[in-house]
Formats: structure tokens, sequence, C-alpha cells
């Protein structure tokens, strides 16, 4: 989807339908299928599939205890594709220019610059653990548990030094609130079309299947 605002929309609209029940994410999932290219999209990065390894474990722990474990299953793991979905096609200064047209540029500019922030040390995260998977590779050492802690605590100090970084960068040019976005966004017709499909299937998602048909006789 090229239009931000109706990506985020959709995201918001589909978390919400397949969090309803297994109906909502099947339909969910259908969309994600549909307009989201699917498995193709997760071939762009493969190491969001991560987030799934705490679904799965709290899977099991349901599954051992006897409760419903595949309803949570099924919710949970649509809403990371989605999640996924938004992550893959969102693009630098989207989210910013997003927030700025929602909320002015006061509230709005600064809520965008934090989300920012975010997606881009999601991004620098992104890029050292390609370089970091590359360089074991390369000196033919196997990646497993035992690499874990090393590889982690050395991202994680990472990602707060260059936190810090961009504080002192932010004070230095005497950052104070709100700025300048310039929000320009072009809308095609399929991005349209998926919006609208993801309110009808939020809509069938919480309107009982029966009563639906009762209505459009």
């Amino acid at each position: 989807m090229q239009d931000p605002r109706l990506r985020l929309f959709s995201v918001m609209v589909l978390s919400i339908t397949a969090f309803s029940g297994v109906v909502g994410a099947l339909l969910a999932f259908l969309w994600w299928l549909v307009f989201s290219g699917g498995p193709i999209l997760l071939k762009r990065s493969w190491w969001p599939l991560f987030a799934f390894i705490p679904l799965l474990l709290v899977t099991a722990a349901l599954w051992i205890t006897g409760d419903d474990w595949l309803p949570y299953l099924l919710r949970l793991g649509v809403v990371i594709l989605i999640a996924i979905f938004a992550y893959q096609d969102q693009k630098p200064w989207e989210f910013i220019q997003v927030c700025a047209w929602a909320f002015g540029s006061r509230t709005g500019f600064d809520m965008g610059l934090a989300g920012e922030m975010g997606f881009g040390s999601v991004r620098y995260l992104e890029e050292e653990v390609r370089r970091v998977r590359q360089t074991y590779l390369l000196k033919g050492i196997p990646v497993g548990v035992r690499t874990l802690l090393p590889i982690s605590s050395g991202l994680v100090f990472g990602l707060l030094r260059r936190a810090e970084e961009q504080a002192d960068l932010l004070l230095a040019r005497g950052y104070d609130r709100g700025g300048m976005a310039c929000p320009r966004f072009s809308t095609p017709r399929a991005d349209s079309v998926a919006a609208i499909t993801a309110i009808f299937a939020c809509i069938l998602a919480f309107m009982p299947v029966r009563e639906f048909f009762i209505l459009i006789q």
C-alpha cells in the first residue's frame, strides 16, 4: 500500500478484527494473503519471524496445561503477520508525516519523531543482525545457543549507545517541540479497495453470520 494513512488505518482495523475471534482471524488472514503479498512479503526479511517464538512458547504452555490454545495461536499469529506487513511496507519518514497530518505540527510531529526513532532502531537492529550473521558464517562459527548471549548483549548495548547519540544530536540542534513535516500522500485505487475490504472484514467479524444473511435477504 502506497498511502501510509490507509495502511496504518487498515493495520489497526485488521488487528482488532483478528483479535476478536477465530472468524476475525481467518478474515484478517485472507486480507493478508490478498492485499499484502502473503508469503512473498516474508521473503524480504526473515528476522521479524522471531516474533513467533514467544507466541509458540505460550501456546505450548497452554497446550500442556489443557487450555484452549488453538484460538490463541490463530488470533495472535495473524496479528503478528499484520504487524510484519506494517513494518515491511513502512518507509522512512512516513510515520512522522501521518502523525503530523493527523495531530498537527506540534503534538503530531513529536509523536511521529518518537515513532521514526523507534523504527530507525528496529532497522538498525535488523542490519546489525545481518552483519553479525555474515561475520559468523565467514568465520565458520555456528550460530547457536552459546553465541546468542554475546550477540544479544552486543546488540542491546549498540541500541543504547545509538539512542544516546540521537538524544545528544537533538539537544545539540536545539530541538524543543514541534516541527514541519510537509506531508504529501498518494492514494491509488487499490489502497482504497484494501482499506474498504478491511472495514468490511471487521464488520463481518463482529456480526453473527446468521444475522448477516438475514439482513441481505
